[in-house]
C-alpha cells in the first residue's frame, strides 16, 4: 500500500462518528486518528502526531474547538488547515477570525468527507504560508 496521502487528526466528541470517519478515511488511504477532546487533540500532537489537515468539531466537552484553537497546539504541530465540522451554526466573520480552511456542516456525506481530505490532500500549501491554496475550498453544498 502507498504512503497515507493527509495525516488527519478528527476532533469528535461522538465516539461512533469519530469511529466511522477514522475508518473510512483509512479505507481510502489516508491516516487518520480520532481525538474526543481538545485536550486529547492537544496531547496527541504534544504525542508527536503532526496532521497534514485537521477536522475540529466545535462544541465538546471540556475546552472547546475554539480553546484548542487559541492554545498554540496547533502551531506547534506546524499550523495545519483547519476544517470546522460542526452542526452548529458558525458565522463566516468566526471563521476568518481563526483562519479556518473551510467548514463542513453536519451532517454530512461521506463522499463529501472524502473529496474535501483528497483535494487538501493534493493541494500543496507554500512553506512560508502554511494552509496558503486551501483557502478557497468550500464543502457545503
Amino acid at each position: 500500500m502507498s504512503e497515507p496521502t493527509a495525516r488527519v487528526l478528527f476532533v469528535e466528541d461522538d465516539d461512533a462518528l469519530a469511529g466511522i470517519v477514522v475508518r473510512h478515511l483509512k479505507a481510502h488511504g489516508h491516516e487518520a486518528v480520532a481525538a474526543g477532546s481538545a485536550e486529547a487533540a492537544a496531547e496527541a500532537i504534544a504525542g508527536g502526531f503532526r496532521p497534514t489537515l485537521v477536522l475540529l468539531d466545535i462544541n465538546l466537552p471540556g475546552a472547546s474547538g475554539w480553546d484548542l484553537l487559541r492554545s498554540g497546539a496547533l502551531r506547534a504541530a506546524g499550523s495545519p488547515p483547519v476544517y470546522v465540522v460542526t452542526a452548529t451554526s458558525v458565522p463566516p466573520a468566526k471563521l476568518r477570525e481563526f483562519r479556518i480552511a473551510g467548514f463542513l456542516p453536519k451532517p454530512f456525506a461521506m463522499p463529501t468527507l472524502t473529496e474535501g481530505v483528497d483535494r487538501c490532500a493534493s493541494a500543496v500549501p507554500s512553506e512560508s504560508q502554511p494552509g496558503s491554496g486551501l483557502d478557497g475550498l468550500d464543502w457545503k453544498r
